[in-house]
Formats: structure tokens, C-alpha cells, sequence
């Protein structure tokens, strides 16, 4: 596949709240897929996951298996993993979620703004 193509197909999301705004890049990588999610000031790598689609343990339906990193004192799992599992069960493949937000002096009303922006990152992804 040439570059051209390659970058074609790429799906980008972004979504703002509360003074954040947060990017969302989905890129194929033939069955399979890779999502980065990041804030535009303080963009990093604070987890990986990777998850992996199997039947469901209750034998209905689809699930996933995930395995994480995270980076030391980071708290990005939960975003990471929740996307990574629910596209790996939906579109039934293998996904690696990165994410990286950073809001210097977030408040709590924030972390929730910023969870249910990812939410909707979640839902956009998966239309």
C-alpha cells in the first residue's frame, strides 16, 4: 500500500469539554487496528493496551482479552483499556490502545468531562 493510501486511511476523531480537547486516531492495520487518544497540550504515551477479541466466558457473544503497560504514576489505563476491549469484542480483531492525557490541575468534574468525551470517542469509533 503506498503512503497515499495508507494515510487515506487513517480516521480521526477529536472532541472538546470543559477547556480540553481531546484527539482520537484509528488506524488500520489490516484486521487489526491501533487507536491513539491524546490531549493537545500534554499529549504522551501513559498506557498501552492491547486486547484481543474471544468468546464470551458467559457463551454469548463476543469479549476480549487485554494486557497493559502503564507508565509509572499514570492513570490512562482505564481509557485505554475500556476502548481497546469494547473495539477488540465489537469488530472481533486485535486493537492497541495508547493514551496519553494530561491536564495539569484537573478537577474532578474534569476527569469526569474528559471520561465521558472518551465515551463518545468510544461510540464514534465504533460507528
Amino acid at each position: 500500500m503506498d503512503e497515499k493510501r495508507a494515510e487515506n486511511n487513517i480516521r480521526s476523531y477529536k472532541k472538546s469539554v470543559g477547556g480540553i480537547t481531546l484527539l482520537c486516531d484509528v488506524i488500520p492495520m489490516g484486521k487489526d487496528c491501533t487507536i491513539c487518544i491524546r490531549d493537545v497540550k500534554g499529549a504522551h504515551i501513559g498506557s498501552a493496551v492491547m486486547a484481543t477479541a474471544r468468546p464470551s466466558l458467559t457463551g454469548e457473544g463476543r469479549s476480549a482479552t487485554s494486557s497493559v503497560l502503564n507508565r509509572m504514576g499514570h492513570k490512562d489505563e482505564e481509557i485505554a483499556r475500556r476502548i481497546a476491549e469494547s473495539v477488540a469484542a465489537k469488530l472481533d480483531c486485535t486493537v492497541v490502545c495508547t493514551c496519553g492525557i494530561h491536564i495539569d490541575g484537573i478537577s474532578p468534574e474534569q476527569i469526569q468531562q474528559v471520561l465521558d468525551a472518551c465515551g463518545e470517542l468510544e461510540q464514534m469509533i465504533l460507528e
